[in-house]
C-alpha cells in the first residue's frame, strides 16, 4: 500500500482557517499554528487550496503567478518553513494545482492580449471577431464563454469567470512552461498535487455550436494525450495526483485511475452531488447514492482506488445537505463521517467538517462573496424567480457555505481573526467550535479521530472489498468490506425516521462485534448473536463479523 492510500486527507481553505494578522484573511502562519491540532486529529496530509498570487476574482483560482505567494497568505521563505514544519510532523503536502486556466492578469496573458504577434499569443485561445461572437458556448459561470479583446480584436476563451482565460493545451510550449513549473514545486518538497478542473484541459476544435456544452469542453476526446503526459511528469518525479474529474464516464474509470497505467493516482467523481448542485435538492435520495457510489466502488475494487468525499470548497456543508442540521444535527454528523469514510479509498475530511459545521444561510445575497453564487442569482433572477425564491435555492448550494471561517472557540469571529473576516462566521459558532470538541468524548471532532483510527489499524477498512448489501426501502445504506477471512459491515440509516435492518440469512448465526457507532453504547450489545437491528435517525452502527 502506498502512503496516500494508507492516510487520510484534510482540506485546507487557507483564506478561511486561521488569520494570525488580524487583517481578517487566513494565512501560512495561521496553519502552521493549527498542526498540532491537525496531527491530534489524525490526518496524514493535507491539501493547500490555491495560495498562488491571485486578483482572488474566484478565491485563488484565477492565479497570476504560479511560482510565487499571494501576499495575503504570506511569502516562499514561510511556505517554505510551513512544509517542512509540516513533515516533521509527519503530515504530507498537496498544493492545488490550476492548469486549465491562469488569471487575466498573469504575466502571460498580459503579453498575449496585447499583440497578435507576441510570442505569448497562442498561450490562451483566440477566435476572430469579425463575424461576431464565434459560437454559442457557454460559460460554466454563466453567459458567453467568449470576451472581447480590444486590443486585437479577437475573443478569447473563458468556460470560468471572464477573468480566468482558458489556457491553449494544443501549443507545446504552454505544456511545457506548466511542467517547469511542477517541478519547480516538487523541489520545494510538496509530495503531491490536486489537479483543478483537470477534466477540461481539451476543447473541440471545430469551435462549432453545440446543444451541449460538455461536447465542447468536457473530457472531450484527445484530452488523454495531455492527461498521458502530465501522469507520466507525476510518476517521474513520485508525487501523489489526485484529479477533479468532475463528468467522467465510469466506462473511462481505468484510464483515469488503473493501478498500472492510470494517468492519476485517484479522481475526485461528483456524480453523487449532481442531485443538489442544480438546487433541485428533492432529487437526492438513499437508493441514488447507493446506485452512484457503488457503481464508482466496484468499478474500482480491484484495480484502481477511490477518493472519498461528501464536502469541499465548492460544495454546501454535508450535514445540511445529506444530513440534518438542527434535531439530528450530531447523530448525521457522525453517521455521514462513517457512511462515507469506510467505504474503498481514502477519505478527505474538508476544514470544519469534522466539527459537524453547518450551511450559513446567510440572510441577503450581499451577505455572499462567491461569483458562481451572485451568477446562479442573477440567473434565476431571469428565469422569473422571486429574489426570496432565488435566494432561498443558493443558500442551499452555494460554495461560500463551505468557505465561512473555521470556528476555533466561541469567541468573537470563532477565534478565525482578531479582525473583520472577509466572510462572515456563521451564527452556530458558539455551539459548534473546535474548543468545545476537542476533549468531549461524545464529540464530532473525536468520531473522526476515532474512524481515522479504526481504518489505521483495520486492514479490511482499506484495502477489503466493497459490496452493497441489499436492503429495502430508502433509509439505509449498508455495505460490507472484506478482506480474506476478515469483514465488517457497516450500516446507515440516512433518515430521520427509524429503520429495520436485517442482516443477510448467511450472516445471522455469526458472532457480530459491534466497534463504532453513534449512538449510546451499552456493553451487553457489543457482543451478541443479532440479526435484526432497529437503527435511530441518522444512527450508524459498524459490525466486525466472525463466520466460523
Amino acid at each position: 500500500m502506498t502512503w496516500w492510500q494508507e492516510r487520510v486527507g484534510y482540506q485546507i481553505y487557507p483564506k478561511s482557517f486561521q488569520d494570525t494578522n488580524g487583517d481578517g484573511i487566513g494565512d501560512l502562519q495561521g496553519i502552521q499554528n493549527r498542526i498540532p491540532y491537525l496531527k491530534r486529529l489524525g490526518v496524514g496530509f493535507v491539501w493547500l487550496s490555491p495560495i498562488y498570487l491571485s486578483p482572488n476574482i474566484d478565491n485563488g483560482y484565477d492565479i497570476s503567478d504560479y511560482q510565487a505567494i499571494d501576499p495575503q497568505y504570506g511569502d516562499l521563505k514561510q511556505f517554505d518553513q510551513l512544509v517542512s514544519a509540516f513533515h516533521e510532523a509527519d503530515i504530507k503536502v498537496v498544493m492545488d494545482l490550476v492548469l486549465n486556466h491562469t488569471s487575466n492578469q498573469h504575466d502571460w496573458f498580459v503579453q498575449a492580449a496585447s499583440s497578435r504577434d507576441n510570442p505569448y499569443h497562442d498561450f490562451y485561445i483566440w477566435k476572430d471577431a469579425k463575424n461576431g461572437v464565434p459560437n454559442n458556448w457557454q460559460s460554466i459561470f454563466g453567459g458567453s464563454a467568449w470576451q472581447y479583446n480590444q486590443t486585437t480584436d479577437e475573443y478569447y476563451l473563458h468556460i470560468f469567470a471572464t477573468e480566468q482565460p482558458d489556457l491553449n493545451w494544443e501549443n507545446p510550449q504552454v505544456r511545457l512552461a506548466i511542467y517547469k513549473m511542477i517541478e519547480w514545486w516538487v523541489l520545494r518538497g510538496v509530495d503531491g498535487f490536486r489537479l483543478d478542473a483537470i477534466i477540461h484541459l481539451k476543447k473541440l476544435q471545430s469551435f462549432a455550436d453545440v446543444d451541449d456544452m460538455n461536447l465542447a469542453m468536457r473530457n472531450v476526446a484527445g484530452i488523454d494525450v495531455f492527461l498521458k503526459e502530465l501522469g507520466q511528469l507525476f510518476k517521474q518525479n513520485d508525487v501523489m495526483t489526485v484529479g477533479e474529474a468532475m463528468g467522467a464516464p465510469i466506462e473511462d474509470a481505468a484510464k483515469w485511475v488503473s493501478t498500472d497505467h492510470g494517468y492519476f493516482n485517484m479522481i475526485f467523481q461528483f456524480e453523487h452531488t449532481q442531485f443538489f448542485e442544480s438546487g433541485h435538492l428533492a432529487d437526492l435520495s438513499v437508493p441514488k447514492l447507493k446506485s452512484v457510489l457503488s457503481k464508482w466502488q466496484n468499478e474500482l475494487n480491484d484495480d484502481g482506488w477511490n477518493a472519498l468525499f461528501i464536502e469541499n470548497h465548492d460544495l454546501p456543508r454535508a450535514v445540511s445537505t445529506y444530513g440534518d442540521d438542527s434535531e439530528y444535527w450530531l447523530a448525521s454528523a457522525k453517521c455521514l463521517a462513517a457512511w462515507y469514510f469506510l467505504m474503498k479509498g481514502t477519505p478527505f475530511i474538508y476544514q470544519g467538517q469534522e466539527l459537524g459545521m453547518i450551511n450559513a444561510d446567510y440572510p441577503r445575497i450581499e451577505d455572499y462573496q462567491d461569483i458562481a453564487t451572485h451568477n446562479q442569482y442573477e440567473q434565476l433572477i431571469k428565469t422569473g424567480k422571486s429574489s426570496a425564491d432565488a435566494l432561498a435555492i443558493v443558500q442551499k448550494i452555494s460554495r461560500d457555505n463551505a468557505r465561512t471561517p473555521m470556528q476555533w472557540n466561541d469567541q468573537e469571529n470563532a477565534g478565525f481573526t482578531t479582525g473583520t473576516p472577509w466572510l462572515e462566521v456563521t451564527p452556530d459558532y458558539k455551539l459548534i467550535n473546535t474548543e468545545n470538541q476537542v476533549d468531549d468524548d461524545s464529540s464530532v471532532f473525536n468520531f473522526y479521530r476515532t474512524l481515522i483510527h479504526l481504518r489505521a489499524t483495520t486492514p479490511a477498512l482499506i484495502s477489503g472489498r466493497y459490496d452493497l448489501l441489499e436492503t429495502p426501502g430508502d433509509q439505509i445504506y449498508a455495505y460490507s468490506r472484506t478482506l480474506g477471512d476478515q469483514q465488517y459491515i457497516i450500516a446507515a440509516n440516512l433518515s430521520t425516521e427509524s429503520a429495520n435492518f436485517d442482516f443477510a440469512p448467511e450472516l445471522q448465526p455469526a458472532v457480530k462485534q459491534l466497534v463504532l457507532g453513534n449512538y449510546i453504547f451499552k456493553t451487553d450489545f457489543l457482543t451478541n448473536d443479532v440479526s435484526k437491528l432497529i437503527l435511530q435517525p441518522f444512527e450508524v452502527a459498524v459490525y466486525k463479523v466472525s463466520v466460523n
